[in-house]
C-alpha cells in the first residue's frame, strides 16, 4: 500500500529506484583516510529531493556509486554503513525542514528511519531502506509544497498547522476554533470547502499516515499505536485504518514485509 501516496512495495521491488546506491562489493575497500563524497555532489542531491526530481536523484545515485563510502567505523562496514546512514538521514531530515515539511513531523520520520537502520544487520536492506527513505522525504516534501501551493484561506492553514503540531493529543472543533479565534461551525465549513474533505477525516488521515510509518519503521505493536495515536481502542483503529487504505493494518504489514524485515 502506500506511505504519503507512495508505493512502497513498487519501490522495493523497482531495481532502478534501488541502484541509487548499490556496488556493494566496493563499498568499504577503501582506508578510514579515504576522501568524502564531493560536498558540491551532496548539493545536487538534496537540491534534487527539494526539487522532488527523481530522475535526477537517480542520476546522483549511480555518480555516488562510483565512490566507495567514507569509512565511519574500522573494521566494521555494516556499523560503518549504518553510520553514513544516519548522517544522510540528518542531512536530510535538514533538507526537507528548509523545504517547508512540519518540524515535528521531519523529525519524526527521522527518528523512525534512524532506529531502523539501528534494527538491520546486512547491507542490501540498509541500502534498499536509504532508497525508502529518500523517496520518502521526497515525497512528503512534495505533499508540503503542494498542499502550500493551494489557495488555502489563512484560517485553514492554521487549523493544519496546530493538527499537525498536536497529532498526538486529543483535542474538538471546538478548541480548534479558539485557538484560531473564530466558532466551529464556521471553521468547519472552511476547512472543508478549502482541504475538500471534513475536519475530521483529515485528522484520520493524518494520523493513519503516521500510523503506517509505525507499522513499518518501529516495534511498536498495534495496540500501542492505536493508543499512541489517539484512538480509544484498537477495534477503532482498525475500522478506520481499513476505511482510508482499504486492507487492515496486518495486511498492510504483510503486503510491505520487505521492508518490515
Amino acid at each position: 500500500m502506500f506511505i504519503g501516496n507512495m508505493n512502497l512495495s513498487q519501490i522495493s521491488q523497482n531495481s532502478s529506484m534501488l541502484s541509487l546506491q548499490t556496488e556493494e562489493t566496493s563499498f568499504f575497500d577503501s582506508d578510514i583516510n579515504h576522501n568524502h563524497y564531493p560536498y558540491a555532489l551532496e548539493k545536487q542531491l538534496y537540491q534534487a529531493i527539494t526539487d522532488c526530481d527523481l530522475e535526477q536523484i537517480k542520476r546522483i545515485g549511480y555518480v555516488f556509486s562510483s565512490y566507495p563510502s567514507s569509512v565511519l567505523c574500522q573494521n566494521n562496514s555494516i556499523r560503518s554503513l549504518k553510520n553514513n546512514l544516519i548522517c544522510s538521514c540528518t542531512l536530510i531530515t535538514r533538507v526537507a525542514i528548509e523545504s517547508g515539511l512540519d518540524e515535528k513531523y521531519a523529525f519524526f520520520l527521522s527518528d523512525l528511519y534512524i532506529n531502523k537502520v539501528e534494527s538491520l544487520n546486512h547491507n542490501k536492506p540498509l541500502i534498499n531502506l536509504y532508497t525508502v527513505m529518500i523517496l520518502d522525504f521526497m515525497n512528503q516534501i512534495k505533499n508540503c509544497v503542494g498542499a502550500k501551493s493551494n489557495h488555502y484561506s489563512t484560517l485553514t492553514k492554521k487549523t493544519i498547522q496546530f493538527i499537525n503540531q498536536n497529532i498526538y493529543s486529543h483535542f474538538t472543533l471546538s478548541e480548534v476554533a479558539n485557538y484560531v479565534h473564530t466558532n466551529s461551525s464556521y471553521l468547519s465549513r472552511i476547512f472543508k470547502k478549502d482541504v475538500g474533505i471534513s475536519f475530521n477525516q483529515y485528522i484520520h488521515n493524518v494520523r493513519i499516515k503516521k500510523a503506517q510509518h509505525l507499522l513499518l519503521f518501529s516495534n511498536l505493536s498495534l495496540v500501542q499505536i492505536s493508543s499512541k495515536l489517539g484512538y480509544a481502542n484498537q477495534s477503532h483503529f482498525n475500522k478506520m485504518f481499513k476505511k482510508i487504505n482499504g486492507i487492515t493494518p496486518k495486511q498492510f504489514i504483510q503486503n510491505n514485509s520487505g521492508l518490515s524485515i
